[in-house]
């Protein structure tokens, strides 16, 4: 099969084990493309990327069917020696978190116990105020709450350790977004500089993602894109349009998403 009849033929669908799906078109190889940038060295973002909250999201809502759901809220801060490590390079957010999580995992396993999962994000608001917010379906009774504040302070060792109690599991996600002004201004929000790892997400939760080409045939793709110009930027429900295809976000899965293109599709070919 030619490349001009596989692109108008086909589909590229991106979809991953928290039942979210994106479908788009597929595009004609650019040889002539330069070759991407060099990654090596210490990476510094500025901003917690759309793929981060995308693997936030998938994550919360394996975590709620699976695990769970999140149901303790913690924000780790850092104090003035720990910061003079942080801008010495002599540690980075990331080490510290993976440090601590370690630690936190590891009283759960000497006692034969399953270790908690946990979602986390680094921000550095005005780049003068390193903080870690972490998710995890760890909890214990609210009462009990400034005991085991005390002892996450005594594995996390920089600094104060501040917990809160999520009502709603399935909006963790939600709430972990909001907490770091990602929802507020999204890529643009005050989050400051961070050097190295800025997220993170246990292996247990982390949506596991695969790509698919699917042939629906060509007069099918011409309706497809003829919906998606004329309706992009629209939301049905859980179904977002956008410029390049469709989006259906965690939960939804594929069966339901192609159902409602092929009702589309059976009435415009």
């Amino acid at each position: 099969m030619s490349a001009d009849l596989f692109v108008a033929s086909h589909l590229k669908v991106k979809h991953n084990s928290a039942g979210e799906v994106s479908v788009t078109f597929p595009m004609h190889p650019d040889l002539d493309r330069p070759a991407p940038p060099d990654n090596s060295g210490t990476r510094i973002t500025t901003c917690l990327s759309k793929r981060g909250a995308k693997a936030i999201r998938g994550a919360v809502y394996l975590a709620d069917q699976k695990h769970r759901g999140m149901t303790t809220f913690a924000t780790a801060t850092f104090d003035a020696d720990a910061r003079e490590r942080l801008a010495s390079g002599e540690t980075t957010i990331g080490a510290e978190v993976r440090r601590f999580l370690d630690a936190w995992r590891s009283r759960y396993r000497k006692h034969g116990k399953t270790p908690p999962v946990f979602i986390w994000v680094a921000e550095n608001p005005n780049n003068d105020n390193p903080h870690v917010h972490i998710l995890t379906n760890d909890k214990i009774e609210y009462r009990h709450f400034k005991m085991w504040a005390r002892g996450l302070e005594s594995l996390w060792g920089n600094g104060m350790v501040h917990l809160e109690k999520i009502k709603y599991s399935k909006a963790a996600g939600r709430y972990l977004l909001k907490a770091i002004g990602y929802l507020a201004k999204g890529t643009d929000g005050n989050q400051g500089e961070v050097t190295g790892q800025r997220y993170g997400v246990s292996r247990e939760v982390m949506p596991k993602e695969c790509v698919d080409y699917v042939r629906i045939g060509y007069n099918e793709v011409v309706a497809l894109r003829k919906l998606v110009s004329d309706l992009k930027g629209t939301h049905f429900n859980s179904i977002y349009i956008h410029e390049y295809g469709i989006w259906v976000p965690p939960g939804f899965g594929m069966d339901q998403l192609f159902t409602w293109i092929s009702t589309y599709i059976s009435g415009h070919v």
